[in-house]
């Protein structure tokens, strides 16, 4: 039974395009995560490896047996394929100015805690061939553009693949948590306050391109802006390219270093007269560099030998992002509210730090910076700092507990007292399959 189970799941492997997924998985193993999503840039929905052997058995403190899995199939037919991410948070912020001299904040008040669903995406594939698949996912949050339908061609023997449709475009790494400003602040207008929305980073309806040369990953498109009506009425395009690399340092082998680009260039906007926007009158190019350094870890200790894991005791994964944005905006209108924006240069960055201190337990560490200091609508200098613990306590199952400080400076002009060690706690439980 267990040959018949593995036969599958490399057969499953082999079929998929060259990509890449979450950042850290790909970063310990120094592999390309296309193993385990359906998409050749990662994210969404997962392959057979990734939703019954890599989630199941890498991930969780205790692995789940392999008699289990076999009633448990996500593949409803030959063709079609099923699958699902499932996001709860709870969110506690004090949104109090800083109490005391030294700057900190008042205490935390459960007064201010309110839960949502972060994410509630169902996914489905029909994959008629080998070579060509239907994707398509849905989840509680269409209206802000996290809709994915796309057709895909595999052309293997080019290690490549052409993506049609509505997509989440690719720049830099794609963390897991969107609020990353260096996700955010590319696509919008988030000033990288505790309280306030991030949009939903690059989702766009146009033509990807990919492919694998040497030990490089590489992808381009050319979108329009997703929005939400269906007709693309800003008429706004996007280019984005981006190239990413993986190497094992040949003197430490159980070390992988990690590099690559991105560039994003948006042309500008024709005119809306629906919200006096005259059109012409701003276009944004965004560069940025990410990579990072990652270690196995020590086998066969603190519960790594349990089952089928293959990280290490002390896995650890370093990624890094920095990217920088120009806004020009030559004409200065003014909206029916009354904003009136002007030119932006702003810089963003995020570092993130995971270590597995026990089997399907890893301490989670992050950094955040951006800098807005040319801006005079939205704040100027931001900085958030972030840690807490993670627990895979069943398969399919994630538990997460955070602590984030968050400091901002004022809006360049504004009277606003400046914001210092704002506290917030965030609590998520993630099903996916």
């Amino acid at each position: 039974m267990r040959k018949s189970v593995l036969f599958v799941l490399l057969l499953c492997a082999t079929v998929v395009s060259t990509a890449f997924a979450r950042p850290q998985y790909s970063a310990l193993f120094g592999q390309s995560c296309f193993l385990c999503h359906a998409s050749p840039t990662g994210n969404g929905m997962r392959e057979l490896y990734g939703s019954q052997f890599f989630g199941p058995q890498y991930l969780p403190v205790k692995p789940i047996s392999f008699e289990t899995l076999e009633k448990i199939k996500p593949k409803l037919s030959e063709s079609v394929t099923i699958g699902a991410d499932l996001r709860t948070i709870w969110l506690s912020t004090n949104t109090i100015n800083d109490t005391t001299e030294a700057g900190l904040s008042a205490p935390l008040s459960t007064n201010t805690g309110s839960s949502a669903q972060m994410e509630g995406n169902l996914y489905i594939q029909f994959r008629p061939t080998e070579q060509f698949m239907l994707y398509l996912s849905r989840g509680v949050a269409d209206a802000s553009g996290r809709m994915e339908a796309y057709g895909m061609a595999n052309l293997k023997g080019f290690k490549a693949w052409v993506k049609g449709g509505q997509f989440q475009e690719n720049y830099g790494f794609r963390f897991a948590d969107h609020t990353s400003y260096v996700r955010t602040g590319l696509f919008s207008g988030y000033d990288g306050g505790p309280v306030s929305s991030p949009t939903p980073p690059g989702y766009g309806v146009g033509m990807e391109v990919g492919s694998r040369i040497l030990a490089f990953d590489l992808s381009g498109s050319f979108t329009s802006a997703q929005s939400n009506t269906p007709i693309d009425r800003d008429q706004q395009k996007r280019w984005i390219m981006r190239a990413y690399g993986q190497h094992r340092l040949p003197f430490a082998q159980k070390w992988i270093a990690s590099l690559g680009g991105s560039w994003y260039h948006s042309p500008g906007k024709a005119a809306d007269p629906e919200i006096g926007f005259p059109g012409k009158a701003n276009r944004s190019v965004s560069w940025g560099g990410f990579g990072g350094i990652a270690f196995e870890g020590i086998h066969d200790m603190m519960g790594s030998g349990n089952g089928a894991s293959n990280f290490g005791w002390l896995a650890t994964s370093l990624l890094f992002e920095y990217d920088r944005k120009d806004w020009i905006t030559p004409i200065i209108w003014t909206f029916p509210s009354g904003a009136s924006p002007f030119a932006i240069t702003s810089a963003y960055a995020t570092g993130q730090l995971e270590i597995m201190a026990y089997q399907g337990i890893w301490i989670r560490a992050a950094y955040d910076w951006m800098d807005n200091a040319e801006t005079s609508s939205i704040g100027g200098e931001a900085e958030r700092t972030s840690l807490g613990v993670a627990s895979y306590v069943l398969p399919w199952v994630e538990v997460s507990v955070l602590h984030r400080l968050y400091s901002a400076s004022p809006v360049p002009g504004s009277t606003v007292q400046q914001a210092r060690n704002k506290s917030q706690v965030e609590a998520q439980l993630h099903v996916f399959f």
